[in-house]
């Protein structure tokens, strides 16, 4: 891989996108469904697999306050947009939103989870008087690959065999990796910046809200009590659960995506702005760190799967937040490596127990540790091979790891599921 396939690659992965994208690609799969067909709904059939389940079952929708899977099915027949994109739920009309609502209310619909499907795997079905018709999305949110209306194929892309972003960049050795980001132009880097200026601004908001889990009203109360001081770490911190916090909540707003999640976004976006912004860092420095921090974020990904049983916040963009803020101090390399070793050995047990408002909670734990990590590795503290799953180097311990969530944690997810779906 050479510097423009890499920013290529950056392209593909980083997008901006409004409301959690679980049930966002849900109500994509919906809308794409029902726009071939037409007419009055009358039933709706969602096959899921278990990481978009857990995911869209109890995170906020943008613009309406409200949660569930059930949500993103009424509204995906509800919108009148003409692109459907990972932006379909963004600044919806009150006219949409009483569809959206109706359609939830009165409709039919069956949801199963498919235990055995892909990471990323939706087939909506719709019918109508007109008919029925079938949508899938496969292994990215937006990736569309089946469509049939009436028994007639209209798309057929089910078979083909793409190579994955994860695929391509999984043959590098970490310090090539590394060395990429060196090349990127700031005129090819600027919607890096652009994407930093959506997270932040996402964060703004959540020190503003009232609704979520109350994350913002009790850190501005510990800090009027002085238990918290506004140093680089609370800042960092602060920022990041707060924009979590406000996006996991419903707000309207979209933010920069990382690898597929607006989590992940905001994860490997904000400790590395804040940073650059306290610390006046020069714009083009900011750029290649956040590239930095994207792509190895999507390196750590091809390792994990694209939604796994573990918090891919924590392991996958925590790895390219601390090698962002590595860089951005000063850091060689080998530093850059011990950092995402330290991120990984602290937090590889983290479980993805689906997408909510209580995520920010876990951003918290996750954005210190970013933090930390990146500030021992400058001073080259690292944690040491053979503790745990770290490995003599990157690439071992990232297939330690690898093992670790597929084999390790085989059965977690049906386990959360069942806990989820007990708890109603």
């Amino acid at each position: 891989m050479n510097s423009q396939q890499a920013l290529e690659l950056l392209k593909a992965e980083v997008k901006p996108a409004t409301g959690c994208t679980e049930p966002v690609a849900v109500a994509l799969a919906v809308a794409r469904a029902y726009r071939e067909l037409g007419g009055t709904p009358q039933r709706v059939t969602i096959v899921l697999s278990v990481n978009v389940f857990k995911n869209a079952w109890a995170v906020g929708i943008p613009g309406i306050e409200k949660s569930g899977i059930d949500w993103a099915v009424g509204l995906g027949l509800g919108v009148e947009k003409e692109v459907l994109d990972l932006e379909i739920l963004s600044e919806l009309s009150a006219p949409e939103i009483e569809r959206g609502k109706r359609f939830k209310n009165e409709l039919p619909l069956q949801i199963d989870v498919d235990y055995s499907a892909p990471p990323v795997y939706i087939k909506a079905r719709v019918e109508t008087e007109k008919g029925n018709a079938v949508a899938i999305m496969k292994d990215k949110h937006d990736n569309l690959v089946y469509l049939e209306k009436n028994g007639e194929s209209l798309l057929e892309r089910r078979g083909e065999e793409e190579k994955s972003s994860g695929e391509i960049i999984k043959r590098l050795n970490f310090q090539e990796l590394i060395s990429l980001v060196g090349e990127i132009s700031y005129e090819e880097g600027r919607f890096l910046l652009e994407g930093s200026d959506l997270n932040l601004a996402m964060a703004e908001k959540g020190w503003e809200i009232k609704n979520g889990m109350g994350f913002v009203r009790g850190w501005k109360k510990a800090e009027q009590k002085g238990y918290i001081q506004k140093d680089m770490n609370s800042l960092i911190t602060g920022y990041t659960v707060a924009a979590a916090e406000a996006r996991m909540a419903g707000i309207s707003m979209p933010v920069m995506t990382s690898a597929g999640s607006g989590n992940h976004g905001l994860v490997a976006i904000i400790p590395a702005a804040i940073f650059a912004r306290e610390q006046k860092v020069k714009k083009m420095e900011t750029i290649r760190g956040l590239a930095l921090s994207h792509l190895i974020t999507i390196y750590v990904k091809s390792y994990t799967g694209r939604l796994s049983s573990v918090c891919g916040c924590a392991i996958a963009a925590g790895s390219g937040a601390t090698a962002a803020l590595t860089y951005l101090m000063g850091g060689n390399p080998q530093q850059i490596e011990m950092a995402v070793k330290n991120v990984i050995s602290s937090l590889a047990g983290m479980v993805c127990d689906g997408g909510k408002v209580g995520c920010a909670i876990k951003l918290c734990s996750i954005a210190a540790t970013v933090w930390y990590s990146a500030l021992l590795a400058v001073e080259n503290s690292v944690v040491p091979e053979g503790n745990g799953i770290i490995g003599k180097d990157m690439r071992t311990t990232l297939e330690n790891l690898e093992v670790l969530t597929e084999q390790g944690m085989e059965k977690m997810d049906q386990t959360i599921v069942e806990i989820m779906n007990r708890s109603g």
